[in-house]
C-alpha cells in the first residue's frame, strides 16, 4: 500500500482522477483554482464572520483552531466557484450516479428534457400490478435498481472554513460515513454515499498540518487500526483540493508554525440523505434566490419526483412558483 496520494492535473480525464479515488479512496487535484480566488474567498469570510465566532472547542475541533459553518452564506464567491467547480461536479457525478448529471446540464424546470427525466423517472424499475378484484400495487424491483442511478440529484452536506493554528495535536482520524451510523453501516460493495472535498486556501504542507488521509482506508474493515507508517498528507500547494470517500479515514494534521492553514471544506451527498448542516437554516431563501440555479439545487433548493417537493413550486427551483410536487 501507497502513503502517498495521487495528483492530478486540471485537465487530466475524469476517469483517470476517479479510478484513482476509487482505488485509494482519496486523491489531490492540483492547482484546480486560482490563488486570487481563494484570498477573495477568505476576505469574505473574514469581513462577515467576527473572530469571536470563528472559534472552536469541540473534541473534533479543538480549541485554537478556528471554524465558519455555512461557507455558501457567507461567501458567493464559494458558492459559485468552488462549491459548483465543474471539474468536481465532474467527479461527484461520476461517484455518486445521479439521474442527470450535474456538471454542465442546464438546470431549467421547464425545459422538454427536465420534463421527460421526471416523467420516465421508473425506468423500469416499477410494476404496477392488480389482484383478483382489480385493486392497483406498485412493485418495486429490487434487483434491477443495483444497475441505475444512485439519486436523483445530489446535495450539499455541509461547507465550513477549517483552520489549523499552531499548538494542537493531529486530529482525530474519522470517517465521514460515521454521521450516518449506526443507521447506514458498513455494507461491502454499497454504492458511494458522499464525496468530501477540500480547498487548499494557504499551501497544505507536513510543518502547517495538511490534512492527513490513510490510502485505501476504506476498504478496511472498521477495526482495523491505521499505523503510522500508513497515514499521508495531502501536502499541495495553494488553489489546490483534495477527494476522499465516506469511509476514508482522515483528519487534519497539527502546525508547529504560525503560519495559519486554511481549508475550504464541503461534501455532497445523494438527495435521499439528511444533509449534515442545515442548509435552509445556514443559507435561507432570501440568501439563496441571490444565487446560480446550480448553486441552489446543490444546496438543497430543489426536489426529485418523491423527496423534497413543495406544493405549487417548481422542483428545479423550489424557490419559484411552478408545477412538481406529486399530489
Amino acid at each position: 500500500m501507497s502513503t502517498c496520494l495521487s495528483t492530478f492535473a486540471p485537465d487530466q480525464s475524469v476517469q483517470e482522477i476517479t479510478d484513482s479515488l476509487k482505488m485509494h479512496g482519496g486523491v489531490i487535484l492540483q492547482n484546480l483554482a486560482p490563488t486570487d480566488l481563494l484570498d477573495e474567498v477568505y476576505k469574505e469570510v473574514q469581513e462577515q464572520v467576527p473572530k469571536a465566532a470563528q472559534k472552536s472547542t469541540t473534541a473534533l475541533w479543538p480549541e485554537g483552531n478556528r471554524t465558519v459553518g455555512a461557507l455558501a452564506a457567507v461567501s458567493p464567491i464559494f458558492a459559485e466557484e468552488l462549491l459548483i467547480h465543474p471539474k468536481v461536479l465532474e467527479i461527484a457525478d461520476a461517484m455518486l450516479l445521479p439521474k442527470r448529471t450535474m456538471a454542465f446540464e442546464s438546470v431549467d424546470d421547464n425545459s422538454n428534457a427536465a420534463r421527460a427525466d421526471h416523467a420516465s423517472v421508473d425506468d423500469g424499475l416499477w410494476a404496477i400490478t392488480e389482484n383478483e378484484h382489480k385493486s392497483t400495487q406498485v412493485i418495486w424491483k429490487a434487483s434491477e435498481s443495483e444497475r441505475g442511478p444512485n439519486c436523483d440529484h445530489y446535495n450539499l452536506g455541509s461547507s465550513v472554513m477549517l483552520e489549523v493554528r499552531k499548538g494542537n495535536e493531529n486530529q482525530v482520524l474519522h470517517r465521514e460515513n460515521a454521521i450516518y451510523q449506526p443507521y447506514i453501516g458498513y455494507i461491502p460493495k454499497m454504492r458511494e454515499f458522499v464525496v468530501s472535498v477540500m480547498w487548499a486556501a494557504t499551501d497544505f504542507t507536513k510543518a502547517n498540518g495538511a490534512t492527513r488521509l490513510v490510502p485505501e482506508s476504506h476498504t478496511w474493515p472498521e477495526d482495523r487500526v491505521a499505523q503510522e507508517s500508513e497515514i499521508a498528507q495531502a501536502v499541495m500547494p495553494k488553489g489546490s483540493a483534495v477527494l476522499w470517500l465516506s469511509r476514508t479515514l482522515h483528519g487534519a494534521g497539527k502546525s508547529s508554525i504560525s503560519e495559519r492553514r486554511t481549508g475550504f471544506f464541503h461534501s455532497f451527498i445523494p438527495d435521499w440523505l439528511r444533509q449534515e448542516e442545515n442548509q435552509y437554516l445556514s443559507i435561507p431563501p432570501e440568501i439563496a434566490e441571490k444565487l446560480s440555479d446550480r448553486a441552489k439545487q446543490v444546496i438543497g433548493y430543489s426536489s426529485s419526483r418523491s423527496l423534497g417537493w413543495v406544493k405549487g413550486r417548481a422542483k428545479e427551483n423550489l424557490l419559484i412558483e411552478g408545477s412538481g410536487a406529486p399530489i
